[in-house]
């Protein structure tokens, strides 16, 4: 229907070779990790600058002109260690497990306040503000068990290499939510103001 909600969110592609590594990780700790998590479906790597939620089509165009004007300039990340929202101590179980970045994650959270700043003379209120943290969800724990070895997703991280990647634009993604995962697809991108590199950087293919 013409006038169905579109759930989107802006974020970074990441490379290939990021991904493939990423569901390398992933296949291990679900082969290890006893509790009971939803990991990312290979193919849907990607890291969130902001969750707009459920726009209604007529909104569209204003967003995607708001996320037009955001300037920024290409950026290199280097994905880095392993983090949780939610406690690892005191008895309690994350919540999200994910790979946070060791380097370009500074680039990352001030494109996300100008996407946040562009979005916010439509309505669109803060999402995290201050206390956001650029990363790239792994999977999250549903149904953990008790003495889970969570220290096993940082290990099993550092045991891939992870190139510094160029990265020269942003991405407003759709997605679908369904029984086998979310599927996305690409509403509009948004390249870096700066001039582009000679080796554009090779994406993920994120499912359609």
């Amino acid at each position: 229907p013409g006038d169905e909600r579109v759930r989107c969110f802006a974020g970074l592609p990441l490379p290939d070779a990021w991904g493939a590594a990423l569901s390398r990780v992933s296949e291990r700790l679900a082969a290890r990790l006893a509790s009971k998590i939803t990991w990312t479906p290979p193919g849907n790597w990607h890291s969130t600058l902001r969750f707009l939620g459920e726009v209604e089509p007529r909104r569209l165009p204003e967003v995607r002109a708001a996320l037009g004007r955001v300037a920024f300039a290409p950026m290199v990340l280097r994905l880095g260690p392993a983090g949780a929202f939610g406690a690892k101590t005191g008895g309690r179980a994350p919540r999200t497990l994910w790979a946070g970045l060791a380097e370009g994650g500074e680039q990352a959270a001030l494109l996300a306040a100008r996407i946040n700043a562009a979005l916010a003379p439509l309505g669109f209120g803060d999402a995290g503000g201050r206390g956001f943290r650029p990363h790239v969800t792994l999977g999250r724990v549903r149904r953990p068990v008790p003495d889970e070895d969570w220290g096993l997703v940082d290990r099993e991280l550092g045991a891939e290499t992870f190139a510094s990647a160029r990265v020269e634009f942003f991405v407003l993604w759709r997605s679908v939510l369904g029984r086998g995962g979310p599927k996305y697809s690409v509403l509009e991108t948004y390249p870096a103001r700066a001039g582009g590199c000679a080796e554009p950087l090779r994406l993920c293919s994120l499912r359609g």
